[in-house]
């Protein structure tokens, strides 16, 4: 079957491999969601990526081989984060920051061909939703989990900073919980696309504490979560918490992070990091899609047949208006 290597930044290969077989449940894929750190590996800026690789970790496929609950035919979600249940973290149930954690499409080959062999448990079923959907559980699972690292209650004010995926992905599910929410871009069609969640999208001026005070009535936002991964929007953002409040960083740059630490103290701040998400934040995703808490649906602003990724990806790499491109696999040989 055909497979598309990723060598080096920008290197794209054909290849045909053998079909998998061993451990796992044998799967078709059926969608595949491009991802920013997809992009990254593509211009050769992710600091975890190496080549050659077969990205894809965006993913929704069809059981092939029944197994256990999982019936032949089922359109599934993936959970793409492979962890070693034997560290620390995973003992836990922190699985997430397994200290071996392994990610499909990153550290190991993704779903950039036909058919895989996929671990049961890291396959969430669902009867209703569209494979389309189904590829979209793991962008909204980082925001979930962001969300539920902020501790965020219905009605807290909340500043999300970045209206890419993710961000918004995050905005999507502080909306969900009842967040007096604000998001921030410094760009146009990204303000555009947060509207859809909150009347106040603002423009990060030259001071934005500002426009953030000016859309919360006077207060800054008790939580902020930083989505860019932007050196200049973490600092910025660290300035836009208020007293007693929490800094959540969901976008990663290679770098240090620096603060006054007398004015974090006197502010009493609490900063946490958000990573990826566990099994249970992609049960509960599962759920609300579900249920119809969320609708991401109008995130995919992009098709494309797999057949042309390579021609066409690069375009799409920061393109405006674009959100979601997700490539069809069903033109796979």
């Amino acid at each position: 079957m055909r497979a598309l290597i990723l060598h080096a930044p920008g290197k794209w290969a054909w290849e045909d491999i053998q079909e998998p077989d061993g451990e796992g449940v044998l799967v078709r894929v059926q969608q595949v969601g491009i991802c920013g750190t997809d992009y990254q590996a593509i211009r050769g800026c992710q600091p975890f990526f190496t080549y050659p690789r077969r990205l894809g970790h965006e993913i929704s496929v069809q059981v092939l081989e029944s197994a256990g609950d999982l019936v032949q035919g089922m359109y599934c979600a993936v959970n793409p984060y492979m962890s070693c249940a034997d560290c620390q973290a995973c003992k836990r149930g922190d699985t997430n920051c397994c200290y071996g954690l392994s990610v499909l499409g990153i550290h190991q080959d993704g779903a950039f061909t036909r058919l895989l062999r996929l671990p049961a448990f890291s396959l969430h079923p669902s009867t209703s939703l569209p494979p389309a959907i189904l590829a979209l559980v793991e962008p909204l699972v980082v925001g979930y989990h962001a969300v539920k690292r902020a501790r965020i209650s219905e009605r807290d004010q909340v500043l999300v900073v970045g209206q890419g995926p993710i961000g918004l992905a995050c905005a999507l599910m502080a909306n969900a919980v009842g967040a007096d929410l604000a998001v921030m871009d410094i760009r146009e069609d990204r303000r555009q696309s947060g509207l859809r969640l909150t009347e106040r999208a603002l423009a990060p001026v030259e001071n934005p504490e500002i426009v953030v005070r000016e859309a919360f009535d006077g207060d800054l936002p008790v939580t902020v979560i930083e989505a860019t991964g932007n050196r200049a929007a973490v600092h910025q953002s660290y300035q836009l918490v208020a007293p007693g409040g929490t800094l959540v960083f969901v976008g990663l740059y290679v770098g240090n992070f620096e603060f006054d630490d007398p004015d974090f103290h006197r502010r009493e701040l609490t900063l946490r990091a958000s990573r990826n998400g566990t099994h249970d934040d992609f049960c509960a995703v599962m759920s609300l899609l579900e249920n119809g808490t969320i609708d991401p649906s109008w995130f995919i602003t992009d098709r494309i047949p797999f057949t042309e990724v390579p021609d066409r990806i690069k375009s799409l790499d920061g393109a405006q208006g674009c959100i979601k491109a997700m490539v069809d696999m069903n033109a796979a040989g």
